[in-house]
């Protein structure tokens, strides 16, 4: 496998497992609260990457970068996992669709205005074909009634979260390695949540379910734990602005996903939608200099 395909396959894993999150999300919540969901969430998975915390002896922790962790761990799950939630708790699955396309959008913008990476013509219209592309696939959906604004705000306010999590990651894992940049942040997410879940009034499950259980799980394991370990491997050799670009194969895949469960067929829009996303991945996919598409992902 070369170095360049086996980087793609981190990029598609880790999408193909967040196209997930928003149904295991709704299942859960139909037995636990949003804040006990999001502690729990973040608690699993920081325990499950805690070995990875110590990191190396070449690349040490100083108190600045613990500090940087803990507030990126914060802003970057803490906050978003607990409005995310809330927010598909409160919202319509239009808004939900819309902020799948928002996410990797508002993330591509600040990684250029901050971070000053490569933002060319040729990247603004891969972006520009994945936002039509995503609404396509969602079914050109428009937001609800006004009796869900609180719960649009709230995802809207989760994706702003995502988005600076996504872009100032990066740093760390090149501060840390992505391993224990991953183990530390999700530790720091959990600090943080649990005052949240204190707050509104510590309420735990009367009963498990075993579907809500397994949805709990995933949610903590795989959608956290692991994908966001592959995310780190990824920021840590691609530019964040590319990155952003495979974050649209997570619409595509989740209908894709649901055709095989449900036995659905689909419609021209998602063939419209999907064929716009793969021509902005084909598009966006070498305007970097010395093709960082092909260098190795390495650990921390």
């Amino acid at each position: 496998m070369t170095k360049r395909t086996w980087n793609i396959g981190i990029l598609v894993a880790m999408n193909l497992i967040w196209a997930g999150t928003y149904p295991a999300t709704g299942i859960a919540l139909r037995g636990m609260t949003p804040e006990f969901l999001t502690m729990v969430r973040l608690g699993v998975g920081a325990l499950a990457l805690l070995p990875f915390l110590r990191g190396n002896h070449e690349k040490r922790w100083s108190l600045k970068t613990a500090l940087a962790a803990l507030g990126l761990g914060v802003m970057g799950f803490s906050i978003p996992v607990y409005l995310q939630s809330l927010g598909l708790y409160l919202s319509t699955p239009a808004l939900a669709a819309i902020s799948i396309a928002l996410e990797p959008l508002v993330t591509a913008v600040i990684a250029a205005l901050w971070l000053h990476e490569v933002f060319g013509r040729g990247r603004k219209v891969a972006l520009a074909m994945a936002v039509l592309g995503a609404w396509a696939v969602a079914g050109f959906p428009v937001i609800g009634h006004l009796g869900y604004a609180y719960g649009d705000a709230l995802l809207l306010g989760a994706i702003g979260c995502f988005a600076v999590y996504n872009v100032f990651s990066a740093r760390l894992s090149q501060a840390v390695g992505p391993s224990t940049a991953t183990a530390a942040t999700l530790l720091g997410g959990f600090i943080g949540s649990v005052p949240i879940w204190l707050v509104t009034g510590a309420r735990t499950p009367y009963t498990w379910v075993h579907g809500e259980l397994w949805a709990l799980l995933y949610l903590s394991v795989l959608a956290t734990a692991l994908a966001y370990f592959l995310w780190m491997f990824a920021v840590h050799r691609v530019p964040v602005s590319l990155v952003a670009l495979f974050l649209y194969l997570q619409p595509v895949i989740g209908v894709l996903l649901s055709v095989m469960i449900t036995h659905n067929r689909v419609n021209g829009a998602f063939v419209l939608g999907s064929l716009l996303i793969l021509g902005a991945l084909y598009i966006g996919r070498d305007r970097l200099p010395e093709s960082m598409l092909d260098q190795p992902l390495e650990g921390g």
